[in-house]
């Protein structure tokens, strides 16, 4: 499982901060309390102390606790840009920005070095561009 090696320049960096903060203030009311993962300030620590004090909790009252943990591993290095951007859009994001994230995700080509051997150039249509 190797991830890609890119640097970007320091405005683009900044601006993906930008944007990284106006679309996290902008879906804040669709993130739940419960969310763990990809949320500043919470992690798989915060929310294994959550669970073990809401089990403590209901075991203590003799109540059953049933629990389904799932993995995303890598969720960003998977997730499909058109879903990704059909969602954006369905937030009620402005068609500017839609058309924003779409030139930033869309049109990427990549390649592969292991060694001295070099990949053919391919298209990239899911995850996160690298350097992100």
């Amino acid at each position: 499982n190797y991830r890609g090696i890119t640097s970007l320049c320091s405005c683009s960096k900044v601006l993906e901060l930008i944007m990284c903060d106006y679309l996290m203030f902008n879906c804040r009311n669709y993130i739940t309390f419960e969310q763990h993962g990809f949320v500043a300030g919470r992690s798989v620590t915060t929310n294994l102390m959550e669970f073990v004090t809401t089990c403590f909790n209901s075991m203590s009252e003799g109540l059953q606790v049933d629990a389904v943990y799932t993995d995303l591993k890598a969720a960003f290095d998977r997730i499909d840009h058109d879903i990704a951007l059909m969602k954006f859009a369905k937030l009620g994001f402005s068609s500017r920005i839609c058309s924003w994230l779409e030139s930033y995700l869309k049109g990427r080509r990549l390649q592969v070095k292991i060694g001295s051997s070099l990949s053919v150039e391919f298209s990239n249509w899911s995850g996160v561009p690298q350097g992100s």
